[in-house]
């Protein structure tokens, strides 16, 4: 028998003038399996995920589009996408649709699994903790559901057979159809024509045996 859980790392400046981009935390978490008889421990997956806190921006009178502007080209694009222009609140039909009443996001980055433990939802497990753990304050989660890329991983810092193939456009298309499944089933949805799904964070998520009970849909 096995155990699972996540080693959760950040980290953040204390320089009093920094930059804009000091606004958003980084959060990088190690997934660790135990064996329950010897107590051995190993490293089985990675996840990450960003903060951008809107919330400390207004109080320090830092822009909210600096603050995402100066950090990347993702963040630049879902500040467009999901905030009011000028504002540090979500635009009104993103706050009518999800109930977003808090300013904060939480955008989850990735999450791969060694191949040993996929087909278990260890992953989908590893989102709804990192939600449960980093999310309270946030009024929205979202994320861009697709298979990492195979070529990521030195970037990610992972070994590169913990990524999938998914060769051609088909077997990728069927990878992110089958990993958007999974995400539905914890109650994120599709932020209109754009890659991004997104999940309000004032609803009831789905419990962890919930979320492994086999089901038709995926």
């Amino acid at each position: 028998m096995a155990s699972f859980d996540i080693i959760l790392q950040t980290r953040g400046p204390l320089d009093p003038h920094g930059e804009p981009s000091d606004f958003v935390s980084h959060y990088t978490g190690i997934i660790i399996c135990t064996n329950d008889e010897t107590g051995e421990e190993t490293k089985v997956g990675k996840i990450a995920a960003l903060r951008i806190h809107a919330g400390l921006a207004h109080n320090a009178g830092e822009s909210l589009f600096d603050v995402c502007d100066s950090h990347s080209d993702e963040l630049h694009f879902l500040h467009t996408l999901l905030y009011e222009p000028d504002c540090f609140h979500f635009r009104d039909e993103i706050t009518d649709r999800f109930d977003a009443m808090q300013s904060d996001l939480l955008v989850l980055d990735y999450v791969v699994l060694s191949p040993k433990w996929r087909k278990l939802k260890l992953g989908l497990l590893a989102v709804r903790k990192m939600v449960d753990m980093i999310g309270g304050g946030c009024g929205l989660a979202v994320s861009l559901i697709a298979p990492v890329r195979r070529d990521a991983a030195k970037l990610l810092g992972i070994p590169k057979a913990w990524l999938p193939r998914n060769g051609d456009k088909a077997q990728r298309r069927a990878a992110a159809v089958k990993l958007r499944g999974y995400y539905r089933r914890m109650g994120f949805s599709r932020l209109g024509r754009t890659p991004y799904y997104a999940l309000p964070m004032n609803q009831m998520v789905p419990t962890a045996s919930e979320l492994i009970t086999p089901t038709d849909d995926v």
